[in-house]
């Protein structure tokens, strides 16, 4: 059966920013050290092979961002060779920043939730659920951004957070009983979204506060 994958962490975005063309050996070596502890705990779909992922963050490193091509698949089904660096953020997050939860869900076609959110009411979650963060080097030749980058990046500023919260707080979850036509596998999805709006999306954005950053939101998986 197929699975989204959504992994949240607290991050800083200048400091994910700030890694094109910065020569930083620290940063490889770092995030080459917790490569391997990661993997052993089940928490990297794509950034698995240690000589593929050292190439792709010396590439990253070295200069103004080109165009990269993983070649080697991966785990997570669709494989690394996708052009960008998206699939490195699993790896560099929690190198950069603080793992701050993650959820499995059932199913493909996860995105629908924009509009389901939207339609809820949740205008600030429907925008950051349905908006990719562009992170630096991404997409075809040139460094252009690939339109619907997989896996798909989401990210809230800290300004931003608090109003989050607040239209979650004021959310009454009844709807999505009501409104289960609106999730990709109807009513066989609301006990999955349901604690998602309840328990996760609160817990990660009081986590991101408490550490006084962004928050970023990775999802990947069956698409």
């Amino acid at each position: 059966m197929a699975e989204q994958y959504l992994a949240a962490f607290a991050v800083e975005e200048w400091r994910l920013r700030a890694l094109v063309a910065s020569r930083d050996e620290d940063l490889v070596e770092g995030a080459l050290a917790r490569l391997g502890p990661l993997r052993e705990e089940g928490r990297l779909l794509r950034a698995t092979d240690a000589a593929e992922v050292e190439r792709a963050l010396r590439a990253l490193v070295a200069g103004p961002p080109a165009a990269f091509r993983a070649d080697t698949d991966t785990d997570a089904g669709t494989g690394a060779g996708t052009d960008g660096y998206e699939w490195l953020l699993e790896l560099l997050a929690p190198t950069l920043g603080e793992p701050v939860g993650s959820v499995v869900l059932p199913g493909r076609s996860w995105h629908v939730l924009e509009e389901a959110f939207r339609s809820w009411g949740l205008r600030a979650l429907a925008e950051l659920w349905g908006r990719s963060w562009t992170f630096p080097g991404t997409g075809g030749t040139g460094g252009t951004r690939a339109p619907d980058p997989w896996p798909f990046p989401m990210l809230a500023p800290r300004k931003d957070l608090e109003g989050i919260r607040e239209e979650l707080a004021a959310f009454d979850t009844g709807r999505v009983h009501d409104d289960y036509d609106l999730l990709p596998g109807g009513d066989d999805d609301v006990e999955d979204v349901v604690p998602l709006l309840e328990e996760s999306f609160p817990a990660w954005i009081d986590a991101a506060l408490r550490h006084d950053r962004d928050l970023l939101l990775i999802r990947d998986g069956g698409k």
